[in-house]
């Protein structure tokens, strides 16, 4: 019984083995049709097999790789990035989060408040 066990365990490992290649081979076909899919102009933040990370706007793309414009403090040229050297690829989230549109809120809110009591004490001190 337990030699069956250890058959079957030995074959699934060897099935899980023979398709990983499969998909480690398709991880650049998964990055060109995510990069396909975005908008021209749109910031991303890119990581790179070597361990670069950094944040670019995507200029265009070619078939074997996209061609972006980094996010740096002094302009650099255009850059093409091959899809094979891409280990993470995300849009980058910009603009202001929930917490900080609330402060504003409400900060913006009181000071109306306030504005409006200043000149009703105005008004009624004359």
């Amino acid at each position: 019984m337990y030699k069956t066990v250890h058959v079957m365990i030995a074959a699934a490992l060897i099935a899980l083995l023979a398709a990983y290649p499969a998909t480690a081979q398709t991880s650049a076909d998964l990055w060109r049709s995510f990069a396909e899919r975005v908008d021209v102009g749109t910031e991303l933040s890119v990581r790179m097999s070597d361990g670069r990370r950094f944040r670019a706007t995507l200029i265009g793309l070619r078939t074997d790789a996209m061609l972006v414009q980094p996010k740096t403090r002094v302009p650099v040229p255009i850059q093409a990035v091959p899809f094979e050297q891409i280990v993470r690829l995300e849009r980058s989230k910009s603009g202001i989060g929930a917490g900080k549109a609330v402060a504003i809120g409400v900060a913006a809110g009181v000071g109306a408040f306030f504005g409006v009591m200043a000149i009703i004490l105005a008004v009624e001190s004359d």
